[in-house]
């Protein structure tokens, strides 16, 4: 059965797939931020579909907070994709740029649902957002339990099939970015093309990520 590892680091920087510019409110940058980090926190990896809310839960991040310098505010190489847990911690903290360094050479996500730091800036990530949170590691052994029930009884089982899909499945609501017309439009043209939005009208979005 052939299923991605759904609850790791990226062992390589991230690299940016879109760049849409011109809009005046940073928040209009969000549907773009979805499908550019699939749909899941950098910091925490939860994902939309673990939360009742979907996306309402997640917001946008900027990597060089706004305090410290305002000309990036509008900047879509600033801003990460992350939930609004996460994001309300990390306040003005500097900390470091996932499209700059592979956070999967500084975390490791355990069996538990614990994080073990691989660094000291994995260290200080676990501290500054307070990744091993008691919540958040009973929710990943969770997800990591049913990843293996899944692996074990696939879809022998319906039930474990079912929640399986409903946790790493893709969202029903993926943003059509096709139909945004950005101000200042797209310095990576044609990456729309390539949105999960297109990719799925096309049939070639798998099941799961």
């Amino acid at each position: 059965m052939n299923v991605p590892d759904p609850i790791s680091y990226l062992a390589e920087p991230h690299r940016r797939k879109h760049g849409p510019a011109g809009y005046a409110d940073y928040r209009d940058f969000k549907p773009w931020l979805r499908d550019e980090f699939v749909f899941r926190c950098v910091y925490c990896l939860f994902r939309e579909r673990w939360y009742p809310n979907g996306s309402a839960a997640f917001s946008i991040d900027h990597v060089v907070p706004r305090r410290v310098d305002p000309t990036l505010i509008n900047d879509y190489n600033n801003f990460v994709y992350s939930c609004t847990r996460c994001n309300s911690i990390k306040q003005a903290r500097i900390i470091i740029d996932p499209t700059k360094t592979a956070f999967g050479e500084h975390l490791r996500v355990e069996k538990t649902g614990q994080l073990s730091a691989l660094s000291d800036d994995g260290r200080f990530l676990i501290y500054a957002l307070d990744l091993n949170d008691e919540l958040l590691v009973k929710e990943r052994l969770f997800r990591n339990k049913l990843f293996d029930l899944y692996i074990e009884f696939g879809s022998s089982h319906s039930s474990i099939a079912e929640l399986f899909s409903q946790s790493f499945s893709f969202p029903s609501d993926l943003p059509d970015l096709k139909s945004l017309r950005p101000p200042d439009g797209n310095s990576r043209s044609g990456s729309e093309n390539d949105s999960h939005h297109a990719r799925r009208a096309r049939g070639e979005l798998g099941n799961y990520y």
